[in-house]
């Protein structure tokens, strides 16, 4: 389980698995176990379920509960298993919360409500409520694009000292809030929920990294997070060099569909994206399937 206020264990690489679709849009949960064992074998250190990656946003709370189930079957006790949480009304958030600790997840990644635009105090009333219910160490999940609001220094002096309330994922793109989160760092870690920025993190003392396009690229963002906490930052810079037009592809647009066909080129294929999202295809594809093959994968 992530321990509280313990940034130091709170470690490694954890990637927002995607959901696996059959072409009707149905969940394929025979290809979750594949999955799973790709990532782990390539030293990830723990899951998200139903995150953005995993396209959580899309997933009936039946679904939501069968795809965990799942995921904590064949993860077993390897590592921790969190839950993406984001329901837009409170009382949504919450009943995905509690379906989280009764599965028997070990931790939850709480969005703010999107759409909603709530105040700083509302907010924090809000995850206060999740955290309640959940009873799980929590990752407050700070993504003002997708959200319209950030998990500011008027949030976070409500929040940071609650013994639940772990880390803040930064996934703003902003690194000048790296100030102000320092002010929370005794009582809140830092984890990098950037492709592009991810060793500006690591630089500046993250020791965690929740990464979407760890589905498809999992030994090699281990190892720029290895090599930055082992203390070789040239090592991590050249990784994050290397992978540099990939990542800048991916989050330039359609980011799941470019999960998933990656995955595809991988030999991992888990289906389509489910609508409003379409799968990649033409000019967007070629250049994916290009980057992947320079990288060593496809051709």
């Amino acid at each position: 389980m992530l321990p509280p206020h313990s940034s130091g264990s709170f470690t490694g690489v954890l990637v927002p698995f995607a959901t696996p679709f059959h072409d009707d849009g149905a969940l394929a949960l025979e290809l979750v176990a594949p999955l799973v064992e790709h990532l782990l074998s390539n030293g990830v250190a723990g899951l998200v379920v139903a995150g953005t990656t995993g396209e959580g946003y899309a997933l009936t709370a039946c679904e939501r509960e069968e795809l965990l189930t799942e995921a904590l079957h064949a993860v077993g006790s390897r590592v921790p298993v969190l839950v993406g949480v984001g329901g837009t009304a409170t009382s949504d958030a919450v009943a995905q919360a509690v379906a989280a600790r009764q599965a028997g997840a070990q931790g939850l990644m709480v969005a703010a409500p999107a759409y909603c635009l709530p105040t700083p105090s509302e907010l924090a009333q809000h995850v206060l409520a999740v955290v309640a219910a959940g009873e799980l160490p929590a990752v407050l999940y700070d993504y003002p694009a997708r959200t319209g609001v950030a998990f500011d220094a008027a949030v976070l002096d409500r929040l940071a000292s609650h013994p639940l309330v772990v880390g803040i994922k930064e996934a703003s793109g902003n690194l000048d809030r790296l100030p102000m989160l320092a002010a929370y760092a005794a009582e809140l870690a830092v984890v990098s929920g950037s492709d592009t920025l991810a060793m500006h993190y690591f630089a500046a003392g993250a020791v965690s990294w929740i990464a979407g396009f760890g589905n498809v690229l999992p030994a090699e963002h281990v190892t720029m997070l290895e090599s930055a906490l082992a203390g070789d930052l040239a090592a991590g810079w050249a990784v994050q060099e290397q992978l540099g037009p990939i990542l800048t592809n991916v989050e330039s647009g359609r980011y799941n569909a470019k999960v998933k066909a990656g995955l595809q080129v991988r030999g991992l294929a888990v289906g389509p994206t489910r609508a409003p999202i379409a799968p990649l295809d033409g000019a967007e594809l070629a250049v994916l399937r290009g980057q992947m093959a320079a990288l060593g994968y496809g051709s």
